[in-house]
């Protein structure tokens, strides 16, 4: 507004009005004119500068604008992109959760070593397996839809893992079990497995803790298989197993099936259980024979009004062999009598009734044959069972045969009952020997195989391996890092576990 007034006080100036006033125009008025113009001019410059940071500012805040702009454009099509990509995601978690539930399925692991199945339906053979599996199929479903609220799973599966030869032996020896069949278990099986498509029956055979081993690694594929939407246990028996379940306490869909009562580890475990009575023995298998039904496999055993037992090797069948069958004779009773007519004699062992007599005709008792077994130290690993020191002599002897005839002593065939152990026959590259090695030379070869190292080392669980699995001196080897088992020296070599080969376990007090 000033310079405004100063632009209308210089246009008023008379000296700008008219050039004959000029001559009356003073040197002040000139001073004046001069003075206003170069207020003029210096309002001029400051709205220069004032146009110039305007200008720029505004350039700024444009360039910002669009930088911003740009940048919602790119958050635009971001959130478009994420939104396609969402909707994309719900359709396939909804194809998923479709997929899951209508393919969902209950699994059932069972250590049947521990849990085992009622006798009565174990005798019946493959009919008795049948039933096992109706039944508890039956009574899981039931469970299911009336305690786990899981009313549309259609397939369950059942897994049971077990050592068939050994709870055969155990259930016979014991006289758990109605009859002596030894082959009952493995018939019950095949029923068992044959009612059910998705029911199976594992034999594991012997070996140490080889049902535990297949147990934990179903158990862990299972626990993390997103359609199985049950997961059972029976195996409440071994305290092992409480353990290795701590980990999955908070997996709701984690039960417990129970048969003989929990063991003491498992009263920390908060997991729901169920029992089916009717399908499994509620108490364990007796190591001893029970005095109703005493069946025992060191027994054969000979039952009328009396019990009479022999020693013998265990019995393949109820029926006793031809040597030890009594005859019984419808005469009066005989007194054993000693004669000469060719040795034949007599031995009368007991009485039923005054008109029978039992006579069995005496035999030579062959030693009975000690099973192979194999041992562990406390750290469940292979230890050699040691052996007497062999006879030099038989040792160069036997050096001296083998270098003759071109070719080392067969092993396999030399150390293995009949020669059965080599399957090449006469193929094989090695030295077999047409007569049979003496005990001295058997010890010799036994040495001479133990110098090799077993390819599966300390976990080898084969009881008939004749290989080396640790050094022979484990502390202070002569050949120190150079020797053929140097990995395992240091090992512990006292024996804390004899595992027979049909899994029966014995625990060495030392």
């Amino acid at each position: 507004m000033n310079n405004y007034n100063n632009l209308n006080n210089l246009n008023s100036h008379p000296a700008l009005h008219h050039p004959h006033d000029h001559d009356s125009a003073t040197g002040d008025d000139t001073d004046e004119f001069v003075e206003l113009y170069h207020q003029w001019k210096d309002s001029s410059r400051r709205h220069e500068s004032i146009s110039d940071v305007l200008g720029q500012k505004f350039q700024e805040l444009w360039n910002k604008c669009r930088e911003l702009q740009n940048e919602c454009d790119e958050q635009k099509q971001t959130v478009k992109l994420w939104q396609q990509q969402g909707r994309k995601l719900d359709r396939e978690l909804n194809f998923y959760k479709s997929a899951t539930e209508t393919a969902a399925f209950a699994f059932v692991i069972i250590d049947g070593d521990g849990a085992v199945f009622d006798e009565e339906l174990i005798a019946l053979g493959e009919e008795g397996g049948k039933k096992a599996a109706h039944e508890l199929h039956a009574k899981l479903k039931e469970h299911m839809q009336e305690e786990c609220d899981l009313h549309n799973i259609d397939n369950i599966f059942v897994h049971v893992v077990l050592n068939a030869q050994g709870l055969s032996s155990a259930l016979v020896q014991s006289g758990t079990l109605p009859t002596a069949d030894y082959g009952a278990v493995g018939k019950f099986g095949r029923g068992f497995c044959r009612a059910q498509p998705l029911f199976s029956f594992t034999d594991v055979g012997g070996g140490k803790e080889q049902a535990d081993h297949k147990v934990r690694k179903l158990f862990e594929m299972m626990e993390k298989n997103i359609q199985c939407k049950f997961l059972a246990l029976a195996g409440c028996h071994d305290n092992g197993y409480a353990t290795f379940l701590e980990s999955y306490r908070n997996n709701p869909k984690i039960r417990l099936l129970e048969t003989t009562p929990a063991a003491a580890d498992f009263r920390n475990c908060n997991f729901d259980r169920f029992s089916i009575p009717t399908v499994f023995r509620s108490e364990s298998v007796p190591s001893k024979p029970g005095s109703a039904k005493p069946v025992s496999g060191k027994l054969a055993t000979v039952t009328t009004q009396a019990t009479m037992a022999f020693p013998g090797p265990k019995p393949p069948s109820p029926s006793l062999p031809t040597a030890l069958r009594p005859k019984v004779s419808n005469a009066g009773p005989r007194t054993s009598e000693a004669g000469t007519n060719g040795g034949n004699s007599y031995a009368a062992i007991g009485k039923v009734a005054s008109s029978q007599t039992f006579m069995i005709a005496p035999t030579k008792k062959k030693p009975a044959q000690q099973p192979a077994f194999a041992l562990f130290n406390r750290d469940d690993e292979r230890v050699d069972d040691p052996l007497p020191r062999p006879d030099p002599q038989v040792v160069k002897k036997m050096d001296e045969q083998a270098k003759a005839m071109g070719a080392n002593f067969c092993n396999r065939y030399h150390l293995s009952p009949n020669g059965t152990g080599c399957k090449a026959g006469d193929n094989c590259s090695y030295y077999h020997s047409e007569t049979k090695l003496t005990k001295p030379e058997i010890l010799a070869l036994k040495h001479k195989t133990r110098k090799i190292v077993c390819n599966n080392g300390s976990i080898c669980e084969d009881a008939s391996c004749n290989l080396g699995h640790h050094c022979q001196s484990p502390v202070g080897c002569y050949f120190g890092s150079e020797c053929r088992f140097a990995k395992f020296h240091g090992m512990d070599t006292t024996p804390t576990l004899k595992v027979y080969e049909d899994g029966t376990r014995e625990v060495l007090v030392n």
